[in-house]
């Protein structure tokens, strides 16, 4: 342990040294001009549409220089809305702590433009939110209302993961990680680009051995997970398909327990979502895709467990299948000045089954969703450099077992300037969300007559370019009716925001550069709280000397509900041994300090309608491992 100490000792060391050298500024002569050229993200830039909304962008180059390996690499570091795992241990940037189901269906994960999603069970987040990147090119997050062609259900964070090409990549390339608590990944990929077609086959294997959480009895909470993902597609000039298959079995934190001490807590998931889509014509595009999800959960307690009031059990394994069929019919057409986009889509949800101790049960009147959206869009060319876009979006949700049906429209009017240093944008829209099946399957009686959230906001966002400088400004306002951010469903008060997200970006040369992210956030009546400031941010520099690459960043998180300073630190030293073979050196965390979040429990107390639930300490933990790994790249 000791020798372990001194190596991450000297580790530090190295990095503070290095960045006391600062970063040497190189004159812009032919040579590094060639090589900025050759550094630049051709695909990144193909595939921004300023239209799409507010953008955080992870460029090719970015997420190399992070070494990110997983999505919460990069998502740890994203404003506002950044990442955290529920009691489940799974991906939820927007629970609250208590005892929920899942919260973040506002946030929507698209793969090559497809949408992933765990249909019944919630977002495709849910699983993907820490799924290996390693067939990654470049990732976009885009904030508050999105384009209204993007999803056939609302969203207020949309992420675009955008694979690799061939004609790049061609080749192999093979990853052996290795680091603490004995946490491993191996990923082998291959692609190649023939003279009709593409495509390209991604197999990853993960063992994560985590941290532990004290809760107070001699056997800590466990998170760990072994998961293992296959990604491949075919891609034609016409036509794309995707098969992903994720199988994953994890130790899942407090799970169903009220105090959070569980006997027992597993959920193992098998997921597949496949896809194909085609350009019918210039103007005509169709796009099918499946989703599927398998869960096995194993939940046993010395006190009645979670979702089984008021008829208690001690234990409860289950297996329960839901699948999700999506089809798009969309249409674009270019007149004089308008860019024209509208089309129909289509989603079913349905829960395929149940099985409680082996034993196949019926299931519930209500285990089927429909989801029909029409939507149309205009972008309007006023001047070569002026943008003004109008979109409307409409959706019907159309449900069994006698829970109500939904219609929902949304609405947004925009307008974009661009020119070489100049940028601005801004949005003024109506989006509505419906509350999602999995809290109406579990509480069919409350949320029948649960009513859409309607929320009304207003965005900005302003940027100057020049030289090696950007500086940009993002200014956002929601208020929410009827809001499904609060604990109780069907509050009266209205859940307001305000966020401001402020950036900039030095870059010294191609090899050498500052980013800084700082961002406050304002909140009224959200989950239990009335006020809620948040005040954080993040810096990050890139340097390159020689055949070594360093990263450092810090991500810091401060809010009212303790104004306690949360750093989490990530170092990084790559050596290029040579074209095929890199080695890297990876901390995360290494400050151990990390933003922590609330897991409430409570106490079970028996009375004469079976037992009462009353408050209890809640626990504090981080979603963030501290781990050094040591990892070794070969292309071939």
């Amino acid at each position: 342990m000791k020798q372990i100490y001194m190596a991450i000792w000297g580790y530090r060391r190295v990095v503070f040294f290095y960045l006391l050298l600062g970063s040497p500024l190189i004159s812009a002569d032919v040579d590094t001009l060639l090589e900025e050229y050759n550094h630049k993200n051709v695909l990144s830039q193909r595939t921004i549409d300023a239209n799409k909304g507010h953008l955080i962008l992870f460029t090719r180059e970015k997420l190399e220089k992070m070494h990110a390996k997983t999505l919460k690499d990069v998502f740890k570091t994203t404003p506002v809305i950044y990442y955290h795992e529920n009691r489940y241990a799974v991906t939820d940037p927007l629970m609250s702590g208590n005892v929920e189901a899942y919260r973040s269906n506002f946030i929507r994960l698209y793969v090559d433009g497809v949408e992933v999603t765990q249909g019944w069970a919630g977002s495709g987040l849910l699983l993907y939110g820490d799924v290996n990147i390693d067939f990654v090119d470049h990732i976009e997050f885009y904030y508050m209302t999105p384009s209204l062609e993007s999803s056939v259900e609302p969203a207020f964070l949309t992420i675009f993961l955008y694979s690799k090409d061939p004609a790049r990549d061609s080749g192999g390339k093979m990853n052996l990680i290795g680091g603490s608590r004995g946490y491993n990944m191996q990923t082998v990929s291959y692609g190649e680009a023939r003279e009709d077609f593409s495509y390209m086959v991604n197999l990853s294997h993960t063992d994560a051995k985590r941290e532990k959480v004290d809760n107070g009895t001699p056997t800590p909470l466990s998170r760990d997970f072994e998961r293992l993902q296959l990604f491949a597609y075919l891609k034609t000039e016409t036509q794309m398909f995707h098969l992903q298959i994720m199988k994953k079995y994890t130790d899942s934190l407090a799970g169903a327990s009220w105090d959070a001490t569980p006997l027992t807590s597993e959920i193992d998931y098998t997921n597949l979502h496949t896809d194909y889509s085609i350009s019918l014509s210039e103007n005509w595009h169709f796009l099918v895709s499946y989703d599927w999800l398998k869960m096995d959960m194993q939940e046993s307690d010395d006190q009645p467990i979670i979702w089984t009031y008021p008829y208690p059990r001690y234990s409860f394994n289950a297996t329960t299948e839901n699948s999700t069929l999506t089809g798009e019919l969309s249409y674009k057409k270019v007149i004089g000045n308008h860019h024209l986009n509208a089309g129909i889509k289509n989603r079913y949800k349905t829960l395929d089954s149940v099985k409680v101790d082996s034993q196949t049960v019926s299931l519930p009147s209500f285990n089927k969703e429909r989801i029909t959206s029409i939507f149309f869009q205009d972008q309007y060319a006023l001047t070569p450099e002026q943008l003004l876009t109008l979109g409307i979006s409409y959706s019907d949700i159309d449900r069994n077992g006698g829970i109500a049906d939904d219609s929902l429209l949304h609405l947004r009017l925009g307008y974009i300037f661009t020119n070489e240093k100049w940028s601005y944008k801004t949005y003024l829209y109506r989006t509505q969300v419906a509350l999602e099946p999995l809290v109406r399957y579990f509480f069919p009686q409350l949320s029948s007559d649960i009513k859409p959230q309607t929320t009304l906001g207003i965005t900005q966002e302003v940027a100057y370019r020049w030289e090696k400088q950007r500086i940009r400004l993002i200014l956002n306002w929601m208020e929410d009716e009827d809001s499904l951010m609060q604990t109780t469903l069907g509050s009266e008060n209205e859940t307001k925001y305000f966020t401001s997200i402020f950036e900039y970006d030095y870059k010294f040369d191609q090899d050498n550069q500052v980013n800084l992210q700082l961002y406050y956030a304002r909140y009224e009546d959200i989950f239990n709280i009335d006020l809620l400031h948040d005040i954080s941010g993040y810096i990050s520099f890139f340097n390159t000397y020689d055949s070594f690459d360093f990263y450092n960043g810090v991500v810091w998180h401060r809010n009212s509900l303790d104004w306690k300073n949360y750093y989490d630190w990530t170092s990084s030293i790559t050596w290029n041994v040579n074209d095929s073979l890199t080695l890297t050196l990876k901390g995360d965390n290494l400050l151990d300090k990390a933003k922590e979040s609330s897991l409430y429990r409570y106490d079970i107390v028996p009375n004469s309608l079976g037992y009462s639930v009353t408050p209890a300490e809640p626990l504090s933990i981080s979603p963030i491992d501290r781990r050094v790994t040591l990892e070794l790249e070969y292309l071939f």
